[in-house]
Parts: C-alpha cells; structure tokens; sequence
C-alpha cells in the first residue's frame, strides 16, 4: 500500500488518535496481515507501542529467513483481520530485542486508513449500566434520553420506553443531540429519523418502541470517535474469552 493508495475519507493524521488505535489493536490482539512489496506475507499482531510513542513493535516469524525479508524489504504494509480494517505502510522496520523477544520494531505511521466492509456494518452496543445514551432535545428545556442497540459509520438504532414520542417522525431531523462515550465525553450531532419500527409490551404493560437514526453532516472529529468507538466494539467481540 502506497500513499497514493489511501483513501483520504478515511484517512487518520494525528498522531495521537493514531497510537490509540494501535495501542487498541495490542490490547486485543487483533491479528494483522503483514505483506512486503516483494510478496512476502506473515499473519501477526501489534505487541506494544513504546513508551515515547515514537515506535510500534510488531510480531515476528519463526523463521529467521522470512524475518530477515521482511527487514530488507522497501516497502512493508499491514492490514488487520476484522470488519473494520486497519491498514498502514512502513519503509522501513528493524529487528529489535522487544519484552518478550525478538520483535519488528517501525516508526508509528504518519498516517493509517480506517475502512469498513460495509459503509452501514452495524455493532451491537453495550447494555445495562455500560450502554450509550444518546440524548435528544424534544421540546423546550426537555431532553429525551434513549439508549442505543447497535451502531454503524452512518447511523445507529435506538430504544426507548413509555409513551411513543412524536418526534420520532419518518424523515425529521433532530439537531442539538449528543452521545456521551466514556472516556471521550458528550459528542454534539444531528441525526435524521430513518426507521420507525412496531413498538412491542413487556409483561409489565410498557410500551418499548425501536427506532432507526442517520447521522447527519458529522464533524470529522465526531466521526473519529465513532469510528474509533466501533473499532474497539470489534476489536472486543473478536477476542476470545
């Protein structure tokens, strides 16, 4: 993968998003594809991002042979094994005596790409006390707190319960809502009703209504942190327990 080859759409610059996410994929041990411009290929994994956060150590292959390709190699990239995909390049890699070992060691990129399979892959998000509420201005000084089931880069699906609330009007936009994602804070977006679906009773007698929500011109910044929230999502239901 060449520069010319990423997508600036979903392309990440700062650098300290950037250590986040390869941190993210240590963390989970998230299993990336390595191939070398000369089509060397390696299954692998991030190890650790060094304290100064200059560098990332990568896991190595068995056999020496194939490590010292991998090294003499111009041009090196990675892409991870998920739904989201993770993918950068390096020019460079050294072998080093990490932790645990020997390790690749590389500059953290400059820059990586975030792409999704789908634009609308949908993650089920958390419940109880670890759900996401999303909260949404509904008439003077009252806001409307509903909790989401599941989420995508282009929307989310939400529910909430009591009586069906008529702001939930196919094809309304609701502007001034906002997300709290822990760790990160209260995330400012507008959203557009795209899916209203039959509300179900519980054995309680009350009323739980589903509706589907579009988000509506995100900041880029917004939607780094749900891209970046939805990595993490994968990145843990891929892990074995």
């Amino acid at each position: 993968m060449t520069h010319r080859e990423i997508n600036q759409q979903f392309a990440i610059h700062n650098h300290v998003e950037i250590v986040h996410i390869l941190n993210e994929l240590a963390k989970h041990r998230v299993l990336v594809n390595l191939e070398t411009h000369e089509g060397i290929a390696l299954v692998t994994a991030v190890l650790y991002v060094s304290g100064d956060r200059k560098f990332v150590c990568i896991d190595v292959s068995s056999d020496e042979e194939t490590n010292q390709k991998i090294v003499d190699s111009k041009m090196v990239s990675f892409v991870t094994q998920s739904e989201i995909k993770v993918r950068w390049h390096s020019t460079h890699l050294q072998l080093v005596t990490a932790k645990d070992g020997l390790a690749f060691s590389l500059h953290v990129p400059s820059v990586i790409e975030r792409v999704q399979r789908r634009e609308y892959f949908r993650l089920y998000t958390p419940q109880g006390s670890n759900a996401l509420i999303c909260k949404i201005p509904v008439a003077e000084e009252k806001i409307l707190e509903v909790v989401l089931v599941d989420m995508s880069a282009g929307g989310m699906g939400i529910t909430y319960h009591g009586v069906a609330n008529d702001v939930f009007v196919q094809g309304a936009i609701l502007e001034g809502a906002s997300i709290d994602f822990p760790e990160i804070g209260r995330m400012p977006m507008n959203l557009r009703v795209c899916g209203i679906w039959k509300s179900t009773t519980t054995k309680g007698g009350e009323q739980i209504h589903r509706v589907g929500l579009e988000f509506v011109g995100l900041s880029r910044g917004v939607a780094n942190v749900i891209q970046r929230y939805m990595i993490q999502l994968e990145a843990e239901r891929i892990t074995p327990t």
